[in-house]
């Protein structure tokens, strides 16, 4: 019964620490964290640039998870690339060792007062940014509550024969000239990596190896191999996020998994270079750096804890200090092993990014550009049948005009998740504007199917050239207007004055078009189908720049969104 309350206690101390990791993440991300998230979008020109802003991003929400999957959707929606993206994922496993330095220090007296305060707090706090300061402290005591429960139970465990039977197996103490048994270290390399992947946070297997070696059921020559397998563990997260994601996503999710597990064989294969430190003591070169940098003989078995959160540190400082300067190489590696698939038509709306609603507008921005494109794609086709420049046919413009029927649908879903989220007074007063454009989009779809056929109606019938001109020299104006209108989307960047002059050159070429075959008609005195099917198609390209225009002018509403 004693062993049964025993385990309870440990387990229990473990599901507190866990949950006390959570909230406080939780709770700085609340504070600062969506704001935090969306500058990953706009602070990551270079790779250095990347990987600070990966770092420190991390260290402020406590997450390299959350700041790993939020990386994937930003290039799952085209927002960062790959070579971006692996440096931000860099600088995410820096950030994310200042969590295991916080758990290592031995601050168990502030458990219970920051529990208290952080309960007090929420129940009187009602802004989010106040709860989210309180729920942070109420984690950080109850992190530290549950480190003190463990930590006494695993002393008591740390004399029990099975514990020590257990543990010993993976024993990695090295051999009196400094060499540490290789088995034995890829075993606890593969118990750290298994134990990650079952948690799903590094952060917290990194703690419970922490509580271990301060409890003395490990010591430090273990502890560091477990360690480095915690590292490679945390990377199935990232993997996860990226199932079902463009190649390039799935590639940075990759470039996550390489990078832990090149360093982890970069640091295990200097474990052959044994050095003998100023006590006397024989270590592998990495142990040694790790004893020189922290307080107190931890090779001797003494201040464990920090010699693990040091570990933990110079591991991926090491590793980012040398890989950084190959991240073009990696990414080259990374698309080697995942070719591009098929041509992607639309910008995809990552999912992930609504946790910061202003990225995932500028994702929706995106995504109607595409649409507005391929909408002119198919209008411009058709016109280039009329004026015998090309042929199209009628299966192929209808299932163009259907996949832009379905791409309205997907934006406004996508607008409509955005609109349950805490939106700033701007964000909320683009979603009307966004939804307006997705119609007048999906309109010039309608009516581009509405040239098609009118063309494929005229087709082999004798039409005058000067009519054949007069639609010729509009539709050029009108695809160099779409061209504006699709990058207008894309950059956020209108003169809304220009756009409105090209609007009234083309409505005016269009009107004196118009007129001039009226009173051709009127003087032949030949008013046939064919003629109406020529007015009706110069009258779909007036209302195509209308359309057209009506998206334009509305982009600054989209550029005020951005954080």
């Amino acid at each position: 019964m004693e062993k049964v309350q025993l385990a309870i206690t440990v387990f229990g101390g473990l599901a507190i620490f866990v949950y006390g990791m959570g909230l406080m993440s939780e709770g700085l991300t609340q504070i600062a964290g969506a704001r935090l998230k969306a500058a990953l979008g706009y602070i990551t020109r270079n790779r250095w640039m990347a990987i600070f802003a990966g770092a420190g991003i991390t260290a402020i929400i406590q997450s390299s998870s959350a700041t790993t999957v939020m990386t994937v959707g930003f290039v799952n929606a085209g927002l960062l690339d790959l070579t971006q993206a692996i440096g931000v994922i860099f600088g995410a496993n820096i950030g994310t060792t200042i969590t295991g330095q916080i758990v290592s220090l031995k601050l168990d007296d502030l458990a219970l007062p920051a529990v208290t305060l952080g309960v007090a707090g929420l129940m009187l706090a009602k802004r989010a940014v106040s709860r989210g300061a309180w729920k942070t402290v109420l984690g950080f005591g109850l992190l530290f509550l549950g480190m003190t429960m463990m930590g006494t139970e695993l002393k008591t465990l740390a004399k029990e024969p099975g514990f020590i039977s257990f543990f010993s197996k993976f024993d990695c103490t090295p051999s009196a000239g400094g060499y540490l048994p290789v088995l034995s270290v890829l075993g606890a390399v593969t118990v750290g990596t298994l134990c990650t992947m079952v948690v799903q946070s590094s952060s917290a297997t990194i703690g419970i190896t922490i509580a271990l070696a301060e409890a003395g059921l490990i010591n430090i020559w273990t502890a560091v191999p477990i360690v480095l397998g915690d590292n490679i563990g945390t990377t199935i997260t990232a993997a996860f996020a990226a199932i079902g994601t463009n190649a390039n996503a799935r590639r940075t999710a990759l470039a996550h998994s390489l990078f832990n597990i090149i360093g982890t064989v970069v640091i295990i294969s200097t474990f052959v270079i044994v050095l003998t430190g100023s006590d006397g003591v024989k270590a592998p070169a990495f142990f040694q750096l790790v004893e020189s940098c922290t307080e107190g003989k931890g090779l001797s078995g003494e201040n464990p804890g920090r010699h693990v959160a040091m570990a933990h540190s110079l591991f991926n400082v090491t590793n980012v200090c040398v890989l950084s300067f190959f991240i073009p190489l990696l990414a080259r590696l990374c698309k080697s092993i995942i070719p591009d698939g098929p041509k992607q038509r639309t910008v995809v709306l990552e999912p992930h990014l609504l946790t910061v609603p202003g990225l995932a507008l500028q994702a929706a921005s995106r995504a109607l550009a595409d649409m507005t494109k391929r909408s002119w794609t198919i209008a411009s086709a058709s016109l280039n049948t009329l004026v015998g420049r090309a042929s199209v046919d009628e299966e192929a413009v209808t299932r163009a005009e259907k996949e832009v029927d379905d791409m309205q649908l997907k934006i406004r879903d996508y607008l409509v998740d955005i609109s349950r989220c805490k939106l700033t007074e701007r964000e909320a007063a683009a979603l009307p504007e966004m939804l307006h454009c997705i119609n007048d989009a999906e309109r010039i779809s309608d009516l581009a199917l509405k040239v098609y056929r009118k063309t494929s109606r005229v087709q082999g019938s004798r039409i005058s050239s000067d009519a054949i001109d007069g639609i010729g020299k509009i539709a050029a104006k009108v695809r160099a207007f779409a061209r504006v209108t699709v990058e207008t989307l894309k950059t956020s960047q209108v003169d809304v004055e220009a756009v409105a002059a090209a609007e009234k050159e083309i409505h005016d070429m269009a009107k004196a078009t118009i007129r001039e075959f009226t009173l051709h008609m009127k003087d032949s005195g030949d008013g046939s189908p064919n003629d109406i099917a020529v007015l009706s198609v110069l009258s779909a390209l007036r209302d195509i720049t209308r359309h057209l225009g009506n998206i334009a002018v509305r982009v600054p509403a989209f550029k005020s969104t951005k954080t």
